[in-house]
């Protein structure tokens, strides 16, 4: 018995053996095209939505909470920001669990199925902003096709509620933003009073220290001036009070008087302010308490999206076809290598 034998001669006349192993492998793949059609099959049902998006307000959305990938530096970037944003909006459990509540409701059959059940058989597929699919896969075509039309009416009226929740945020925050400017400046102006009413009673109360007979140096007279026309607006009121300044000869007590008339005026700006701070105040707290649950209801989407359905496609069979026929062929090849090897073993065996 010869126990020494040569891979590469061994190897050599193996492939020229190859009509044998083109027919193990075509037996292979003919076997596996046979068994893709005793291997279970599943339904395929689409659903064709159209997802628009204007590009042109994109730095509009950096105000909104992203559930997924929230940064962007380009539009490109942005949208794609936004449809994976979307795709992830529309596997929520809500979305989900509503879809599988309205299928019980439609058939029982879905009563003993879960809601990660039913997530394993939808899928949505999509390249950019345009034409997105949603799909759903089941053994049965009726109830692929209950899933993906039940889950596709889900996701347009859930995803129409959160871009209108998203519109109704951008305003509220427009609003928001408008209230707390116009806050500051009331509060700046009452403090504005408050300081000249302040400054005002102090130097009231030295100007009577002062030469009641002499009138006031330059430097103070100038100084008196300052402070009362410091909160003076376009009004008719100050308009008066201003035009009635004292001239520069006049004595303290003239300045003290025309500081008398003064007084009453911020009083009355004072009030005025107070009111409206308070009303803004108000109208601040109420827009807050809008702005809260809308933005939840938002979902972080932007207010730019728009959602339509297309159609319903017809379910599609899809069987493993081609995956049993490449697997039978790699068998058979392999079938047919085992052979040889035990072809050779026996020959060197016999020798």
């Amino acid at each position: 018995m010869n126990k020494y034998w040569i891979l590469r001669q061994e190897i050599y006349r193996s492939l020229h053996r190859w009509p044998s192993m083109m027919a193990f492998v075509t037996l292979g793949c003919l076997l596996g095209w046979v068994i893709s059609y005793i291997w279970p099959s599943y339904y395929r049902s689409t659903s064709l939505l159209y997802i628009g998006l204007n590009p042109y307000r994109t730095y509009s959305d950096t105000a909104f909470l992203a559930l997924e990938k929230p940064h962007y530096a380009n539009i490109d970037n942005y949208l794609y920001w936004q449809m994976y944003q979307l795709e992830t909006v529309i596997f929520l459990d809500d979305f989900i669990q509503e879809t599988l509540d309205d299928l019980r409701q439609s058939d029982v059959y879905w009563n003993s199925i879960e809601a990660s059940q039913l997530r394993d058989m939808l899928d949505a597929e999509w390249r950019t902003a345009g034409e997105w699919s949603l799909v759903a896969m089941h053994p049965d075509s009726e109830r692929a096709k209950q899933a993906v039309q039940i889950w596709t009416k889900v996701v347009k009226k859930r995803v129409q509620e959160a871009i209108q929740a998203a519109r109704n945020t951008f305003m509220i925050d427009q609003e928001l933003q408008a209230a707390a400017v116009e806050l500051l400046q009331s509060r700046l102006q009452e403090q504005e009073l408050l300081f000249t009413k302040s400054a005002l009673r102090e130097w009231s109360i030295a100007a009577t220290k002062l030469p009641k007979d002499q009138p006031l140096d330059p430097a103070e007279r100038w100084h008196v001036f300052y402070l009362a026309t410091l909160p003076a607006q376009f009004h008719p009121i100050w308009q008066i009070v201003l035009e009635n300044q004292p001239p520069a000869n006049s004595t303290p007590n003239t300045y003290l008087d025309w500081i008398a008339q003064i007084i009453p005026i911020i009083d009355s700006e004072l009030s005025t302010f107070q009111k409206q701070i308070g009303s803004l105040e108000q109208e601040y707290s109420r827009l807050e308490e809008l702005y809260s649950p809308e933005a939840d209801r938002s979902l972080g989407l932007s207010p730019n999206l728009e959602v339509e359905k297309v159609k319903d496609l017809p379910p599609k069979m899809i069987r493993a076809t081609s995956v049993l026929i490449l697997i039978g062929g790699i068998a058979g090849l392999l079938i047919w290598i085992l052979t040889q090897w035990v072809i050779i073993t026996n020959r060197e065996e016999n020798q």
